[in-house]
């Protein structure tokens, strides 16, 4: 019965991996409309090659350019979390699988590892952050991206450890 899982239910917590990765691809979706926007248009044969920064820089409006490689910035960095996430995500499902009536940090038998809190918390940071990567644009307030990073990160690893904790 963890984290909204039953025997005739949908195990949501595990479908959040792949809706994580859909979520990851945004900001590269949004980067191209920035192009586009701007008039510059990828070349889908060769994306890759057609978006590279030597490329694209001097093509468009330097705020444009700047705004397009935030938004590359930010999709990469969902992507270099994701690893982490999925890790949150399985271990604390196995561990509520091992020891299902252990609560470590959850706050009913629904949710004994707190993984759908987590789920959700993360979710919320990695919007904020992949928001606040693209649109900030100075220095002075940069900082706002990096806390929600860090706190994106304490979140995953915190959520690894109290699995562990279960299992021993």
């Amino acid at each position: 019965m963890a984290s909204g899982f039953t025997a005739s239910s949908m195990n949501y917590p595990l479908l959040a991996i792949p809706a994580y990765y859909i979520f990851s691809l945004t900001p590269h979706m949004y980067a191209f409309t920035v192009l586009k926007k701007a008039g510059y248009s990828p070349n889908n044969a060769n994306p890759k090659a057609s978006t590279s920064p030597q490329l694209v820089k001097g093509k468009v409006p330097e705020e444009v350019w700047y705004k397009f490689q935030r938004a590359e910035s930010a999709h990469s960095n969902c992507l270099e979390q994701m690893p982490l996430f999925a890790t949150a995500v399985l271990s604390s499902l196995f561990a509520e699988r091992v020891a299902p009536s252990i609560k470590i940090g959850g706050t009913t038998t629904l949710d004994p590892t707190g993984l759908s809190t987590y789920i959700a918390a993360f979710f919320a940071i990695r919007v904020a952050y992949t928001v606040a990567y693209v649109q900030i644009t100075e220095r002075k307030t940069s900082f706002v991206r990096s806390a929600l990073w860090a706190a994106g990160l304490g979140l995953s690893i915190w959520q690894v450890v109290k699995a562990a904790k279960v299992l021993g």
